[in-house]
């Protein structure tokens, strides 16, 4: 039995994630790692949970920060999986699902032990759920890369930036939230300030 527990093995991977690059199909001037996302998506989050509360609406935080901080840990594992490959169909998101916690168990856990496995287990997957925290998840996801598209629009990127930019603010307006259609409405504009039309100049 070790003294760690294996979590030192758990750190060490998770470290990786400082190296993984997102976008990994497209050219970009600025390419963000995993961890630079999570931290981003983390601070998003922050955002619009205390926007909730100043709309009346209790969360709780432990567990809103452990979604919003867990929520690509197993992605130092299989690097970033092209978003377009992993929604394609709700059969290849299932499968890519099974995968990771496959890949999650071989690499992660394998060496952890309790009550750490049973803990990482169920703070790594499924972040993405109906509650308002999961809610919050999928928003502050979505802005952050939406946030991605527009910094690769100033720079005169545009294909695939400008598109994808708009499919992602699509996604964004079917989530009902007070805290995402303040985002849109009043936050979202200041940002893409003097990118009218997002064709930068």
């Amino acid at each position: 039995m070790s003294l760690s527990k294996g979590l030192d093995k758990y750190l060490l991977e998770v470290r990786k994630l400082n190296n993984m690059g997102r976008w990994a199909t497209e050219f970009m001037h600025s390419r963000t790692t995993v961890s630079e996302h999570s931290f981003f998506v983390t601070q998003i989050g922050q955002m619009l949970a205390l926007i909730e509360e100043e709309n009346g609406n209790t969360l709780d935080w432990g567990k809103l920060f452990k979604k919003l901080l867990n929520h690509d840990v197993v992605e130092a594992i299989t690097g970033d999986i092209i978003s377009t490959v992993k929604h394609k169909s709700n059969e290849m998101r299932n499968m890519v699902s099974v995968i990771e916690k496959e890949i999650a168990e071989e690499n992660l856990f394998c060496n952890m032990e309790e009550p750490y496995k049973k803990i990482y287990r169920e703070i790594l997957f499924d972040g993405k759920d109906e509650s308002l925290e999961g809610q919050i998840l999928k928003a502050s996801d979505h802005i952050d890369a939406l946030m991605e598209c527009i910094g690769e629009i100033r720079l005169h990127n545009k294909s695939p930036f400008v598109e994808k930019y708009y499919i992602i603010l699509e996604k964004l307006k079917t989530i009902e939230l007070s805290s995402v259609q303040y985002f849109v409405s009043s936050i979202l504009p200041e940002i893409v300030s003097g990118c009218g039309e997002m064709n930068c100049e």
